[in-house]
């Protein structure tokens, strides 16, 4: 975005203004990109399915045995021994392509609960 900007400051601008105007927002630039830099490569990468197995979420369709579940913020296809109602709690177990292998749970929500 200052990149743009200080082009236009360059086009716009007369003479000592356009180079002063446009120099900062190159340093702006400059500096915003490398804030960005450092603050994603804190961020740590969650592959999906080591984050899936054992998260617990909720039941957004009836499972009987099949049907869709709200798992870390995410809508997912999922399979259950058991029939389910929808707003149910569950943990899942397993991964079996882009389908989860969920269960029904019982009590306080663990850390990984979808929001």
């Amino acid at each position: 975005m200052f990149l743009v900007l200080a082009l236009v400051l360059f086009l716009v601008l007369p003479s000592p203004w356009a180079v002063i105007g446009g120099l900062v927002c190159l340093a702006l630039g400059v500096g915003e990109v490398s804030f960005w830099q450092r603050r994603v490569r804190r961020q740590k990468v969650q592959p999906g399915v080591g984050n899936l197995v054992g998260a617990t979420g909720e039941v957004t369709d009836a499972l009987a045995p099949s049907g869709h579940v709200r798992v870390l913020g995410e809508l997912w296809e999922a399979r259950s021994s058991s029939e389910l109602p929808a707003g149910s709690r569950i943990r899942v177990v397993a991964m079996h392509g882009l389908a989860l292998e969920v269960e029904a749970i019982d009590g306080p929500a663990s850390p990984h609960a979808a929001p």
